[in-house]
């Protein structure tokens, strides 16, 4: 019984590691969704394609903001190209950010892909860990 219980522990614990495997997808310029294991397929494949590039990063403020000083000193230190637009001063921009989200509080960081509300470093951090 022994024999059988600690065969199929062993066999539970082979597989499950087999079944855990990163998985990226993304659309190519011509609108055809990729997916792809990691690990598989050519080295050129084994990350999607924007891994390894500056993240794009727009970044909405407005005047006398200490969080969007925060947030523009963050990126900056980081050395980070950025696109920053004032909302207070800029009508144009006050219109883009409402197209992207009805909010109007500031900062508001689009880093790539992901919306950020607001600035802390950690999820900062985060959202650009993810753009990789």
């Amino acid at each position: 019984m022994k024999k059988h219980l600690f065969f199929l522990l062993a066999l539970i614990l082979i597989f499950s590691g087999m079944a855990y495997a990163d998985f990226y997808s993304w659309e190519d310029e011509s609108g055809v969704k990729k997916v792809i294991q990691n690990g598989s397929g050519t080295s050129d494949e084994k990350q999607p394609p924007d891994a390894g590039k500056a993240p794009s990063i727009t970044l909405y403020t407005k005047n006398d903001c200490p969080d969007c000083d925060k947030a523009r000193e963050f990126l900056s230190s980081k050395k980070l190209a950025f696109t920053e637009y004032n909302m207070d001063t800029d009508p144009k921009a006050a219109a883009a950010r409402k197209d992207i989200d009805d909010g109007d509080d500031v900062p508001f960081a689009v880093i790539n892909r992901s919306h950020v509300y607001g600035f802390s470093e950690a999820v900062y951090q985060r959202a650009l860990k993810q753009s990789r």
